[in-house]
């Protein structure tokens, strides 16, 4: 009998080495696999959008419509906010105009204008400058009466001095703006405009958005409803439903057992003869209560689990959260313990996978 299971011993090895790349099936002890329940989540997590004012509600997107980042999916009414708006805008633009009128200064018909009054007044200025020093002259030669020659001062001196005010009026006009005067201009400019900011600000916040690119998993209102901030009323649930991830409770006491890399088998109700691969993305450090419970009632809820990340492979489309069992390979170096090929074992404490080897 020792030389019979000898020789069987040499055929095996003999064989192997002729067959090498080539893999055999083994049993797998029912201890190699890490056992949980889980749920399905979104790649990048479900995100709950909630209301930032109060006001009634309008649903702009329906469940399952897909969505990109920035796409409006509700809004709270803000009619009264949208009449300050345009009011603000009106100022902002007031006080814009006024700031470019100061710095342009004025215009060149006025500045022409001007110019020919100084001009005109110039001309009046000499003619009475002229009927003066004759009228002096008479009054000199006591032709004319003293009256008289007052009356052609006092025009002379009215003549200059009229044609020194447009003088001034003209300078006005050519000279640059005061600092003071633009700089009110653009202080009043720049108010105009933070109250513009403001106002579209508070428009925002009415203004509810998806922060991903995803797809509209819930809605937890409806149109014409009333939403508040205190507490803040759920709204919508988004997600990235293009890859999807489980989030596992595992035991506490395999929490050393399991690393990122390792292989997973998920399965789920609606699939019964369906096994999805995955790979562990994330270990927690934390150790909680389940986040994921079933509606069994021998399940225990007063375990403690650390929360397991799985990877689910492009493609794969499972209910958000739904729940589903997993198991975890605990696979040894250059060994891969199973295959989707395998019939599924959804139930009890031993699993029937195939372990191969790799030669």
């Amino acid at each position: 009998m020792v030389s019979l299971i000898a020789g069987l011993r040499l055929t095996l090895d003999q064989w192997e080495d002729g067959q090498a790349g080539r893999a055999f099936a083994a049993s797998a002890a029912p201890d190699r696999f890490i056992a949980a329940g889980g749920c399905v989540e979104p790649a990048s997590e479900a995100r709950e959008l909630a209301a930032t004012v109060v006001g009634r509600l309008t649903m702009t997107v329906a469940e399952g419509d897909h969505v990109s980042t920035g796409a409006l999916i509700a809004q709270v009414e803000n009619d009264d906010l949208k009449a300050q708006l345009a009011a603000a805008e009106a100022t902002r633009e007031a006080r814009a105009n006024e700031l470019a009128r100061f710095k342009a200064g004025a215009r060149s018909q006025e500045i022409a204008e001007a110019t020919a009054a100084v001009r005109e007044a110039e001309a009046v200025a000499v003619h009475a400058r002229t009927n003066f020093e004759r009228q002096n002259a008479l009054g000199i030669k006591q032709i004319v009466s003293r009256e008289d020659v007052e009356r052609a001062q006092a025009e002379r001196d009215a003549a200059q001095a009229h044609r020194d005010l447009l003088a001034e009026r003209l300078g006005l006009l050519v000279a640059p703006p005061r600092y003071e005067d633009v700089g009110i201009a653009q202080a009043n400019l720049d108010k105009a405009k933070e109250d513009v900011r403001a106002i579209k600000a508070a428009i925002e916040k009415t203004l509810v958005r998806s922060p991903i690119d995803g797809a509209v998993l819930k809605l937890s209102r409806k149109t014409g409803e009333t939403v508040t901030y205190l507490p803040p009323t759920l709204i919508a649930t988004v997600g990235d439903t293009k890859r999807l991830r489980v989030v596992a409770d595992v035991d506490q006491a395999d929490w050393a057992r399991i690393t990122p890399g390792m292989t997973a088998w998920v399965t789920a109700e609606a699939f019964s003869n369906t096994r999805f691969h995955g790979t562990v993305a994330r270990r927690g450090d934390q150790a909680g209560t389940k986040k994921c419970v079933s509606e069994s009632p021998e399940e225990r809820l007063d375990t403690k689990t650390v929360e397991v990340l799985i990877d689910l492979e492009p493609g794969v489309q499972l209910p958000i959260k739904s729940r589903v069992d997993v198991r975890i390979e605990e696979s040894r170096q250059g060994q891969r313990l199973s295959d989707a090929n395998e019939p599924p074992h959804l139930r009890g404490e031993a699993t029937a996978f195939k372990g191969t080897y790799n030669r």
